[in-house]
């Protein structure tokens, strides 16, 4: 799916795929001012909390450190984003909404820290792409990819340069979607710190490319190999995991193997359900392409309920921003 939560993104870039990543966010905040040393401990609990997929505690601890009042204006835009992110993880569109907003008011004009900005800019694109303005997510994402480059942040570049491929993919514009890719991994051959989300995010990306180019045994491969990769970081019931087999059941499915499809998927989804919860983005769009597996199954009734429930709560948490908008394939990117 467009925009995943990439851990790296919180500094540069929430890059959970932008600000610097939560842990160099909380490296600064800790550095900063040895004063606020019990707020920046609770920054990163938090920043653990998140990781865990915990964002109820997540948000309670955030708000607190920024009601303190003791923060810097970076070290507030900081924590706005990683709030901003955890609402988004709840579902909760316009709270996520309000706090991006107020993450761009306090960043925007600190030309000693673009990359924040840069972040704030990745993580409000993402939560559109979550609700379906794929438009307005790729002028974000554009914009936080000149950001990057006039920074010489290249593993940053890189992750906006790979959302914007599948932004291209989600509109099926190919060349585009292969250009974007190409230009992606020249920004990580030169980029010195580079996480392990970052090279998942890329074997997911070429893995898409390859199942639009009709290439099932790549795309299985690849998104095999970011599972894996996952697993070993992450562990087996970790969300991104969880993610990561849905996707894989996706490939099989495009390549007529249902059985497998249906394995990875139900797998996927439990795992899903017991990190985010059945109001999330990434839930509910796996809801659906389950529903298409089902479907083909011969299981028409039980897959007809389960997109319609997908719908009727993707309504709900997003209101009348996304009107008329239906959970689709693309979502699914």
């Amino acid at each position: 799916m467009l925009a995943d939560f990439r851990w790296n993104d919180f500094g540069p870039g929430l890059n959970l795929g932008g600000m610097d990543s939560p842990a160099k966010i909380f490296i600064a905040l800790f550095l900063a001012c040895s004063t606020l040393f019990a707020q920046q401990e609770r920054l990163h609990d938090a920043l653990v909390l998140e990781q865990q997929g915990q964002f109820d505690a997540a948000v309670n601890v955030i708000t607190r450190v920024i009601d303190s009042g003791q923060l810097s204006e970076v070290q507030l835009g900081r924590a706005q984003i990683m709030l901003g992110f955890a609402y988004r993880a709840q579902g909760n569109f316009i709270l996520a909404q309000n706090t991006f907003e107020r993450a761009i008011s306090t960043l925007k004009g600190d030309p000693a820290h673009p990359g924040d900005y840069a972040s704030v800019l990745e993580n409000y694109a993402a939560l559109y792409a979550d609700a379906g303005e794929l438009s307005a997510a790729a002028a974000m994402w554009q914009k936080a990819f000149r950001l990057r480059r006039q920074t010489g942040d290249h593993a940053g570049a890189a992750r906006s340069l790979l959302n914007l491929a599948e932004v291209g993919l989600a509109h099926k514009h190919v060349s585009e979607a292969r250009q974007y890719l190409q230009d992606a991994s020249e920004e990580m051959n030169l980029a010195t710190d580079l996480a392990d989300d970052d090279h998942m995010f890329f074997l997911e990306t070429k893995a898409w490319l390859d199942m639009t180019e009709n290439h099932t045994t790549a795309a299985i491969a690849g998104f095999q190999s970011a599972l894996e990769l996952s697993i070993k970081t992450r562990g087996e019931q970790h969300w991104l995991t969880g993610w990561e087999h849905m996707l894989l059941g996706k490939a099989y499915f495009q390549s007529a193997d249902t059985n497998s499809a249906l394995a990875d998927m139900q797998e996927g989804l439990a795992i899903l359900e017991h990190s985010l919860g059945r109001k999330n983005s990434k839930y509910l769009v796996s809801q659906v392409a389950y529903s298409q597996v089902l479907d083909k199954t011969g299981a028409h009734a039980e897959a007809a309920r389960l997109r319609a429930a997908a719908e009727q709560t993707r309504k709900d948490l997003y209101g009348t921003l996304c009107a008329g908008c239906t959970i689709s394939v693309a979502s699914f990117r």
